[in-house]
């Protein structure tokens, strides 16, 4: 890689040890067709970590991902990040407020004809002038940028392979890089390893936490599997039943716990 690096880029970012919280939930619910989903739900998610949000399925971890950037409207409560109120802004300015988030989904959501570098380099799509969009021509400080991301996921040798010729394992870090390069505050990532193999999980939420203990992201991965959430998490944020059942250090999480959140569940 040249003389961009990763590391520089995001030195300065405003989240970088000032502590607070990132995104602020309080008292959110949810309901479909009269079954509640999410029961007055608050909670954090402190700038600079890695949070992990835990539950077993039915218990609303997808429905309250979804109200976070209201891909899902709520139906009660608020949702702030970085000190504005996302379930009050108008279209376009909600528009505005998810291009400063990095998203992360589980089917990877890159076009497999294009190169890893080019599949980066559409993060940078939303800065550019309408003509440069149409040619594609991006800056070679965009190049650069979208290098130094590859390079941060440890794919700086497949950057000019098509997406369609790497793993699924490589396909998710491309996607992460992806995030890294829309220079976010915030990542969020929906079930980042679900179709992954073990090594390869454990590949993806090595990279997660290290952008946010390294390079100050703030990072909100939803998870089913409950020992790598406690592996690797800061913070852990668990539902049972549509309500808040555990947020705290992932340290504090014990096994009594988790089989309270599970067997409960079952129940």
């Amino acid at each position: 890689m040249n003389d961009i690096s990763l590391t520089h880029l995001s030195s300065n970012r405003s989240l970088t040890g000032d502590g607070g919280a990132a995104i602020a939930v309080r008292d959110v619910g949810k309901a479909f067709q009269g079954r509640v989903v999410l029961e007055r739900i608050s909670c954090d998610v402190p700038k600079g970590q890695f949070v992990v949000l835990l539950g077993p399925s039915g218990c609303g971890k997808s429905t309250l991902f979804r109200c976070l950037t209201r891909l899902i409207e709520p139906d009660s409560g608020t949702v702030t990040m970085h000190g504005t109120e996302v379930t009050s802004l108008r279209p376009a300015a909600l528009k505005a407020l998810r291009r400063e988030v990095g998203f992360v989904f589980q089917q990877f959501n890159l076009v497999k004809r294009f190169s890893a570098i080019d599949n980066v380099l559409a993060a940078r799509l939303a800065t550019m002038p309408l003509w440069q969009v149409l040619l594609r021509r991006f800056s070679e400080q965009d190049r650069q940028l979208a290098l130094a991301c590859l390079d941060s996921v440890g794919l700086i040798d497949q950057a000019y392979q098509r997406a369609e010729r790497l793993s699924g394992g490589q396909q998710q870090r491309v996607a992460i890089a992806r995030a890294f390069a829309q220079q976010a505050e915030l990542i969020l990532a929906d079930e980042p390893i679900s179709s992954l193999d073990p090594e390869s999980s454990e590949n993806v939420l090595q990279i997660l936490q290290r952008a946010a203990r390294e390079r100050g992201f703030t990072v909100l991965c939803s998870l089913h599997q409950v020992d790598l959430a406690v592996r690797f998490a800061d913070r852990i944020i668990a539902l049972r039943r549509g309500r808040l059942f555990f947020d705290g250090p992932a340290t504090a999480f014990t096994s009594d716990l988790r089989e309270e959140l599970y067997r409960a569940q079952r129940a």
